[in-house]
């Protein structure tokens, strides 16, 4: 008779559901560990920090959320959720131009972080094979010699171990799997960590939406040039005929969670059409902060010695700035990586880490764009090579000649929404543009931008 397999996913976020259903494929049981309340879908939750300020899953993402949860964008649907063409709906202001609005077919489900987290966790709270334990800190992994067997956990005022074939750690960007896995390997140290520090912040408030907005625009998205300008802003339409409206910057330069800062701060923004509107507008919460010291990845793929039967995924692996709103669409992401390798692991055909390298792969060309675009501030440290310089250069380019150029924007958004090659942003007639464009402002201004 079979033996029935188990698996333990650490964190009932994002990540952890879309792992716990992608394992419910796979296996007989699913055990989450949660360290808050799973089942509150009204309370503010210490494990989703950034739930109060605006979201984005972006094009790619919806794709492989809607695979794992068919029927899920229907679902956000009717909760409420507004879909909104990227290049039409979206009144948009990048590197000192407003962009011309055409239609692209990529678009996005506008709605609060809330309504997304209890959409999924609906789905996994439905999935018989699932049993989510709430109010549980994991404090430590159990092995069966070089495997992981399961995970020590202290719920309430007791302590206990669970065991399990298999331990995914999606606990966020406060995980202990470097402390775990240096113990493993008898180094406290082996796990490399990168910082790219920004020091960044913003802070959020709900208001009323005003109709008379509601055939002008669905989205009004406010970008700095940087390095000159650090703030940004945004007005996104959420359930229940609301604005979120998000502001912040980079470097310290960011709003404190008040009313009087944060309209204040509105104000300093590249051009005054989100504070005119909102200062006028109705506020229907407190201002909620967030800050973050920056970027931070985890080279669990460089170890040559893992546990075997262990994976860390989502924020415990990389964590990336959020304003370019990339965390879920990284998520689905990574597991839909894992959900290809899974089967292979579970026949023995792959080690754990081969699949913890892979997902690694996946999520690096984002780590590297995120991280190119905060070196376009002075006090962020990186190495600037010359290739790095290039691509700020040409990057400004697009940005500029997608105000006014079709193919150039749907391709801008295409890309940054993981569905467009991002090669296809050398095509000769964007190229030409690009050049076109700096020539003429050189020109003008004698400043070859």
């Amino acid at each position: 008779m079979r033996t029935p397999k188990t698996a333990i996913v650490i964190g009932g976020n994002m990540m952890g559901c879309l792992a716990a259903e992608v394992l419910s494929k796979h296996l007989d049981r699913v055990l989450v560990i949660e360290k808050g309340d799973f089942d509150d879908e009204t309370g503010y939750r210490k494990s989703v920090p950034q739930e109060h300020h605006v979201h984005l899953l972006l094009l790619r993402g919806k794709q492989i959320f809607e695979n794992i949860f068919p029927g899920f964008l229907d679902e956000l649907g009717e909760a409420g959720a507004e879909i909104a063409d990227l290049g039409h709906d979206v009144k948009w202001y990048q590197y000192g131009r407003w962009k011309n609005r055409y239609k692209t077919g990529i678009s996005a489900h506008y709605c609060s972080r809330r309504l997304i987290d209890n959409v999924v966790r609906k789905r996994v709270r439905s999935n018989e094979k699932v049993k989510v334990i709430s109010y549980a800190t994991t404090y430590g992994l159990c092995y069966d010699g070089t495997r992981v067997s399961g995970v020590k956990l202290r719920v309430g005022g007791s302590e206990h171990e669970e065991f399990a074939d298999l331990v995914v750690d999606a606990s966020g960007r406060g995980s202990r799997s470097s402390e775990w896995i240096g113990e493993f390997c008898g180094d406290k140290e082996c796990v490399q960590q990168d910082l790219v520090e920004t020091r960044l912040g913003y802070a959020s408030r709900i208001y009323r939406r005003d109709p008379k907005y509601r055939d002008l625009w669905k989205v009004l998205l406010v970008l700095p040039k940087p390095p000159q300008q650090r703030c940004m802003g945004v007005i996104s339409p959420i359930e229940g005929d609301r604005w979120l409206v998000t502001t912040g910057g980079w470097f310290g330069h960011y709003p404190k969670p008040n009313p009087e800062q944060f309209l204040d701060y509105l104000g300093q923004l590249p051009v005054p059409d989100i504070y005119e509107i909102i200062r006028q507008a109705e506020p229907l919460s407190d201002v909620f902060g967030f800050g973050m010291p920056g970027s931070l990845r985890r080279r669990f793929d460089l170890l040559t010695r893992w546990p075997e039967g262990y994976f860390v995924l989502g924020d415990a692996l990389y964590s990336l700035n959020p304003l370019y709103s990339q965390g879920m669409t990284l998520c689905a992401l990574e597991a839909n990586c894992f959900r290809k390798m899974l089967g292979g692991f579970l026949a023995g055909r792959i080690s754990a880490h081969e699949i913890q390298k892979e997902v690694s792969k996946v999520v690096e060309p984002a780590w590297n764009m995120a991280t190119e675009e905060d070196l376009r501030f002075p006090e962020t440290i990186g190495h600037r090579t010359p290739a790095v310089r290039l691509r700020h250069w040409y990057g400004m380019g697009i940005g500029r000649l997608s105000a006014k150029h079709r193919l150039a924007l749907k391709t801008q958004i295409g890309v940054t929404n993981l569905v467009t090659p991002s090669g296809q942003l050398f095509r000769p007639e964007i190229v030409g543009g690009v050049l076109l464009d700096k020539l003429t402002m050189f020109k003008r201004s004698k400043e070859w931008l």
